[in-house]
Parts: C-alpha cells; sequence; structure tokens
C-alpha cells in the first residue's frame, strides 16, 4: 500500500497574511506585478523561504536592488538581514525578478535553523516583510514619480 502525502498549497490568488502589505505595495506602484510570493513557511515538508517573484521594468528592479544594497551597506538596522533581487528568466524567456534572502534561503535547508528564522524568530522577518514595503513605496515616489501611474483600486 502506498501512503500519499497531502502537500498544502495555496492558489496564486491567495496572499500570504504576514507578505500581503509587501504585495499590495509593489503591485500598487504602477511598475510592478507580482506573479507569486511566500511569507516564509515552517513546518514538515512544507518548509519555504519568504520571496516575491515579479515582473518590472530593469530601471525599477535596479533601483530597488541599489537601495536594498545601501540599506546593507550602511547598516541599516530596519532590516535585520540582507535582500536582494535576482533576474530570472520565465517559461517564455522573459526577464521576471526574485526579491528573496539568502539568508532565508539557507535556514530553509536545515531543520534546526527552520525553527530558529521562521518560527521563534518570526517577528524579526515580519518587520523585515513591512520595511520592505516602505521601502519599495518610497523608492517608486522617489524615483518614478511621474513616469508609472500608481494603481489605485477602488
Amino acid at each position: 500500500m502506498i501512503s500519499r502525502l497531502k502537500v498544502h498549497s495555496k492558489s496564486y490568488s491567495e496572499i500570504d497574511e504576514k507578505i500581503k502589505s509587501l504585495v499590495d505595495a509593489m503591485n500598487s506602484t504602477g511598475a510592478i506585478t507580482t506573479i507569486a510570493s511566500c511569507q516564509g513557511h515552517f513546518g514538515g515538508i512544507y518548509r519555504r523561504p519568504p520571496y516575491v517573484y515579479f515582473k518590472a521594468p530593469v530601471e525599477v528592479a535596479e533601483l530597488i536592488e541599489q537601495q536594498l544594497r545601501e540599506s546593507d551597506l550602511f547598516d541599516d538596522k530596519r532590516l535585520q538581514t540582507g535582500w536582494f533581487i535576482k533576474g530570472l528568466f520565465d517559461e517564455n524567456y522573459k526577464l521576471n525578478f526574485l526579491l528573496y534572502s539568502p539568508k532565508y534561503e539557507q535556514e530553509t535547508n536545515s531543520l534546526v535553523r527552520d525553527v530558529w528564522c521562521l518560527l521563534l524568530n518570526r517577528k524579526k522577518l515580519d518587520a523585515d516583510l513591512l520595511y520592505l514595503a516602505t521601502l519599495v513605496e518610497q523608492t517608486m515616489q522617489f524615483n518614478f514619480r511621474d513616469k508609472y501611474k500608481p494603481y489605485i483600486s477602488k
């Protein structure tokens, strides 16, 4: 008899609660469209690091990456860990981007570090996600105020 594991999965239209403010901030810019995201999950076989996968003009991704690097360079205490943007090609060979933290990617490869990062130290991760939303909004307002029209939901 073969047992089947039930794997929890959400549809792409469902956004994890703790990353929703970041996803909303990105989508409201008029220049960024999120494709998939995860707030970071701990538990059993369903361990995932936090990330946002998105579409944007290269100049937008470049400026957000610059802000992330400068935040790290100047030891900005508003981010608990380093976050980066990586370019990835989709199935249609179009360039998209991944906002991620190498630290959390490494942590989810070890059960002990996973428990520490995604369960016991969850408040620090949540603070990072909230600050990343602010960083994206400020970067877009300061640099692209007139170029991209913010999306306003009715």
